[in-house]
């Protein structure tokens, strides 16, 4: 059966660094890998208010969600899903980095060193350029 999901995910700015979050290794998706925070949108849900969510159960933090940075599709053939990811630029309000259970890890990294991370996840690897882009402008 072909499923079809749209995901939130920020790129938290926080004191000129970004948060950067390392999947564990049975997440299937994106395993071992870099990310964002961020996740699955809920049924009925409002995409700001999802991310809010989302970000708070993945690693702590309340944010405050600035503009949208990238739209990005992706097709895992093998499943037969398609996935949607919508990712923010946000900035840090209040809380404390830390892992949820499917994490190994969060890191705060200046944004040009986040492409000499070694794997990035698909989502990741989209909207980052574009983030750097504008930030060098």
């Amino acid at each position: 059966m072909e499923q079809f999901s749209v995901e939130v995910y920020a790129i938290i700015e926080n004191n000129g660094k970004v948060l950067s979050m390392l999947k564990k290794a049975n997440d299937g998706f994106s395993a071992d890998k870099w990310s964002l925070p961020g996740g699955e949108m809920k049924f009925g849900e409002d995409a700001i208010d999802s991310l809010k969510r989302t970000v708070k159960e993945k690693c702590g933090l309340d944010i405050d969600v600035l503009s949208p940075i990238d739209v990005s599709v992706d097709i895992d053939e093998n499943n037969k899903k398609q996935k949607v990811a919508i990712t923010y630029i946000c900035e840090f309000k209040s809380g404390q980095a830390k892992p949820s259970k499917e994490y190994k890890e969060c890191k705060w990294y200046e944004p040009k060193k986040i492409p000499d991370l070694e794997e990035l996840d698909w989502v990741m690897e989209k909207a980052i350029y574009p983030y750097i882009e504008l930030i060098s402008a």
